[in-house]
Protein backbone atom coordinates (compact mmCIF):
# COMPACT_ATOMS: atom_id res chain seq x y z
CA UNK A 1 0.00 0.00 0.00
CA UNK A 2 1.34 3.41 -0.94
CA UNK A 3 0.78 6.52 1.16
CA UNK A 4 0.71 9.95 -0.43
CA UNK A 5 3.72 11.95 0.72
CA UNK A 6 5.80 14.93 -0.28
CA UNK A 7 8.94 12.78 -0.62
CA UNK A 8 10.09 12.31 -4.23
CA UNK A 9 12.28 9.44 -5.40
CA UNK A 10 15.72 10.56 -6.59
CA UNK A 11 15.72 13.80 -4.56
CA UNK A 12 18.18 14.62 -1.76
CA UNK A 13 17.00 15.00 1.84
CA UNK A 14 18.51 15.55 5.26
CA UNK A 15 17.89 12.47 7.39
CA UNK A 16 17.51 13.64 11.00
CA UNK A 17 18.03 10.10 12.28
CA UNK A 18 21.49 9.90 10.67
CA UNK A 19 22.39 13.59 10.55
CA UNK A 20 23.48 13.16 6.93
CA UNK A 21 22.25 13.90 3.41
CA UNK A 22 20.58 10.92 1.71
CA UNK A 23 18.93 10.25 -1.65
CA UNK A 24 15.38 8.83 -1.58
CA UNK A 25 15.00 5.72 -3.75
CA UNK A 26 11.43 4.45 -3.28
CA UNK A 27 8.64 3.92 -0.77
CA UNK A 28 8.84 0.34 0.45
CA UNK A 29 6.29 -0.06 3.26
CA UNK A 30 3.74 1.55 5.55
CA UNK A 31 4.20 1.05 9.30
CA UNK A 32 1.59 2.45 11.71
CA UNK A 33 0.38 4.85 9.01
CA UNK A 34 3.83 6.27 8.24
CA UNK A 35 5.53 5.66 4.90
CA UNK A 36 8.92 3.95 5.07
CA UNK A 37 11.45 4.93 2.41
CA UNK A 38 14.53 3.20 1.07
CA UNK A 39 17.30 5.81 1.02
CA UNK A 40 20.90 5.74 -0.12
CA UNK A 41 23.71 7.31 1.89
CA UNK A 42 27.17 8.05 0.51
CA UNK A 43 30.05 6.95 2.70
CA UNK A 44 33.44 8.09 1.48
CA UNK A 45 34.47 7.89 -2.16
CA UNK A 46 31.98 5.79 -4.10
CA UNK A 47 30.73 3.63 -1.23
CA UNK A 48 26.93 3.73 -0.83
CA UNK A 49 24.72 2.16 1.81
CA UNK A 50 20.95 1.66 1.54
CA UNK A 51 18.73 2.05 4.59
CA UNK A 52 15.01 2.06 5.39
CA UNK A 53 13.82 5.17 7.27
CA UNK A 54 10.49 6.78 8.14
CA UNK A 55 9.35 9.68 5.98
CA UNK A 56 9.10 11.74 9.21
CA UNK A 57 12.90 11.67 9.52
CA UNK A 58 13.42 13.18 6.04
CA UNK A 59 13.61 16.96 5.56
CA UNK A 60 13.89 18.57 2.13
CA UNK A 61 17.19 20.39 1.66
CA UNK A 62 15.37 23.46 0.30
CA UNK A 63 13.54 23.79 3.65
CA UNK A 64 16.83 24.22 5.54
CA UNK A 65 17.89 27.87 5.91
CA UNK A 66 21.47 28.71 4.87
CA UNK A 67 23.80 29.68 7.73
Amino acid sequence: MKVKSSIKGGADYLCTKLGDVVTAIQQVAVVKGAAMWEVERKIGAGIKRRLIVSERSLIALTAIPAC
